[in-house]
């Protein structure tokens, strides 16, 4: 089963990371059943890494005025 990995969880990982995992959870989300846990948790913990990626994008712009 695949666990959700959650946003305090993800912020400790790297930007390479976080590419990495949104890519390969990306390749495993069309082998899941519809309306699995593991399709849910997929799908959940890449809207987690979007919000993360979304933040550090926010926070660098802030800094590179």
């Amino acid at each position: 089963m695949t666990a959700l990995i959650t946003i305090y969880e993800l912020e400790q990982l790297t930007d390479d990371r976080l590419v990495d995992l949104f890519e390969t959870l990306s390749r495993l989300l069309p082998l899941t059943d519809a309306g699995s846990a593991d399709r849910r948790n997929i799908l959940a913990t890449l809207e987690n890494i979007e919000t993360v990626q979304r933040r550090r994008q926010t926070v660098a712009a802030r800094f590179h005025v």
